[in-house]
């Protein structure tokens, strides 16, 4: 299985003294193409946020996302992920650079439009269907 992990400083950003720096866990895989994995784990144990690889991507460069999850650039050089859950939002920030280079490093992976290629369907269906 082809994976790729980076970490990528995010500040959560609180408007008080409670603002800080957390060092996520940001990862991809092949053979769920379409997902970027945040993982919160080591502040949060079992945290783990699945966005949408096209919605960071877009996210960097015009506000993008729907429901629980947005992704906006901000100040020219960061972008600002918005995650919603049942106790409020929390707002991320992160240099806009490692991100783009983390997403361009997964089209080297799977290229934009080439997703489906490397989706398992029959085992996504019988795992479907074993449900």
């Amino acid at each position: 299985m082809e994976r790729l992990t980076t970490r990528i400083t995010m500040r959560l950003m609180t408007g008080d003294e409670r603002s800080r720096d957390l060092e996520v866990g940001w990862s991809y895989r092949a053979d769920d193409p379409h997902a970027v994995d945040l993982d919160f784990s080591s502040y949060q144990p079992g945290t783990v946020w699945t966005l949408s690889r096209d919605l960071l991507v877009t996210g960097l460069l015009h506000p993008a996302g729907e429901g629980d999850v947005h992704v906006t650039p901000y100040d020219n050089d960061r972008v600002l992920v918005a995650l919603g859950g049942r106790e409020g939002v929390a707002l991320l920030a992160a240099s806009a650079e490692p991100v783009a280079r983390f997403l361009a490093a997964t089209a080297g992976m799977v290229p934009p439009g080439r997703e489906h290629t490397r989706i398992d369907w029959d085992q996504g269906l019988k795992d479907l269907l074993a449900a």
